[in-house]
């Protein structure tokens, strides 16, 4: 538990929603249950059709410091953006309607505020599958910049903790659907110093409406081929094939889960073709024998059956 005779801030946490009134009562259920309390939680609505609002409204008839905010829909990132604009605490979070924070995910972000004398920048805590925070996020730290930390990390936005006044200079880029965070996590890291702390305090819920598909995959490789473009001085070339790689990848793997082999390929080839010499080069390899084995069996059938 925190020290309440140190100097209290107050977070805001900002939570995106559309259509998951099946699923967000858990997500509100979180905050509330936080061993820190000095929070306000700000709903943006971003123009559900199902019974969202009904379910929210229980909780903010039932407690102050929920906030419900309905617009009309204009993707997660606007609803950022309306959250940040009508946010007052000191420090914003993010929760997505579809995960939760482990009880102490305030506190662990106020301990670490405080380790580092309240500096205004961008905090990072860790994420796990299941509830306990007692694990340690096993990061990628062959980085040399806080850029390129961002980069082998995949810090998704619950995990981001940021001084109000940075998040109202630096809002989300509305033009971007997938990779928005770590876009807007790069332009932080221009002026702003970056702190993590190795609990996982942020569930992901695994669910079948979390499924990627193709469309997100290439949005993403779009994002990242941008972000690789403006710091490209930040952000040294074994990083930059590695990340263009993976994300190559998993179009490929995507291209897998819609049975189109073909393109698979091409594309696991492309992401080995960037960069050899990586770790998941021996998976990609068995992998790409196979769909080609897998493949050529296709072609002999269909030409036995002409």
């Amino acid at each position: 538990m925190y020290n309440s005779k140190e100097k209290v801030i107050k977070f805001s946490i900002i939570l995106p929603t559309y259509n998951r009134a099946n699923l967000i009562s858990k997500a509100i259920e979180s905050v509330i249950n936080q061993t820190f309390q000095n929070w306000e939680l700000i709903i943006v609505d971003d123009g559900s059709t199902d019974n969202t609002k009904e379910v929210v409204e229980t909780f903010v008839k039932a407690n102050n410091s929920i906030i419900y905010l309905y617009q009309n829909n204009k993707e997660r990132s606007a609803a950022r953006n309306n959250g940040i604009q009508n946010s007052i605490g000191d420090f914003i979070c993010f929760l997505d309607s579809d995960d939760i924070f482990h009880k102490t995910h305030l506190e662990e972000f106020y301990k670490l505020i405080v380790k580092n004398s309240f500096i205004k920048g961008l905090y990072i805590s860790g994420v796990s599958y299941i509830k306990d925070s007692t694990q340690k996020e096993d990061y990628d730290l062959s980085h040399s910049n806080n850029f390129e930390f961002v980069l082998l990390n995949t810090i998704s936005t619950p995990r981001g903790c940021v001084h109000n006044s940075i998040l109202k200079k630096n809002l989300f880029n509305e033009n971007i659907r997938i990779g928005e965070d770590m876009e807007l996590w790069m332009r932080i890291l221009n002026n702003h110093p970056l702190f993590y702390h190795r609990n996982k305090t942020v569930v992901q819920i695994e669910h079948p409406q979390r499924s990627v598909n193709l469309g997100s995959e290439k949005e993403h490789l779009t994002t990242l081929k941008g972000i690789l473009k403006d710091h490209k001085n930040d952000i040294k070339s074994r990083h930059r094939f590695s990340s263009l790689s993976n994300a190559y990848f998993n179009i490929s793997k995507s291209h897998i889960k819609n049975k189109s082999p073909l393109i698979a390929i091409y594309y696991t080839i492309l992401s080995l073709l960037i960069n050899l010499r990586n770790n998941q080069t021996r998976h990609k390899l068995l992998l790409l024998l196979s769909m080609l084995n897998l493949y050529s069996i296709k072609v002999k059938n269909e030409y036995k059956d002409s």
